[in-house]
């Protein structure tokens, strides 16, 4: 079986390129691409041009957020994975838990977010936390190694609002989890990799 392996760093601390190095020489890579890209969105557009190219063509794509402990169970072929971001997926799995229950209408979206209760905000996270535990369950019978980037969400300003603050701490939790899971992890600070566990 191959090892889970937890990637984690700040915003362009080189965590992604470490990861993708690890996994280049191996023969057929699935790399779980997370991001949502609104069409109109030309930076975002951008941004994922720029990680394609970096990637060799040989890499197998898999966009999704939802549903990747199934597609894990499915596709066990692969020598390496490589998961990219945590993050990302979590807010999407999120986002995409609002849309099912409220349909595309973001601003009754936005109004029921700030007024979610005590007991609502532990209802969503259960749900996120049971998703990741679902996808670390199929990671763990994998053939080959899976690589999780995350942003690392504590060393930062405390954030202003109160949605964005609590779900700072819904993301340092899920890291929590994969820290506490992963074989391995390893910290990257200047692009430069500090092994963690």
């Amino acid at each position: 079986m191959g090892k889970i392996i937890l990637v984690i760093g700040g915003a362009r601390s080189g965590k992604s390129s470490f990861a993708e190095a690890k996994l280049r020489d191996k023969d057929s890579v699935c790399y779980l691409a997370t991001s949502v890209v609104d069409p109109m969105d030309t930076e975002m557009i951008d941004r994922v041009k720029k990680h394609q190219k970096q990637r060799p063509n040989i890499w197998h794509t898999e966009e999704r957020y939802q549903n990747i402990g199934g597609f894990l169970s499915e596709n066990k072929e692969y020598d390496g994975y490589l998961l990219d971001c945590a993050t990302t997926l979590s807010m999407n799995y999120f986002y995409g838990m609002m849309i099912e229950k409220y349909g595309k209408n973001y601003e009754l979206i936005d109004d029921k977010i700030a007024h979610f209760t005590e007991e609502e905000k532990d209802e969503v996270e259960a749900q996120i936390t049971k998703e990741w535990q679902t996808i670390l369950e199929a990671a763990k019978e994998l053939k080959g190694d899976i690589y999780i980037v995350a942003n690392e969400v504590g060393l930062g300003i405390v954030p202003e609002n109160s949605f964005t603050r609590w779900f700072r701490d819904v993301y340092g939790r899920v890291n929590q989890l994969l820290g506490k899971e992963a074989d391995q992890v390893y910290l990257v600070v200047a692009g430069i990799p500090v092994t963690i566990k």
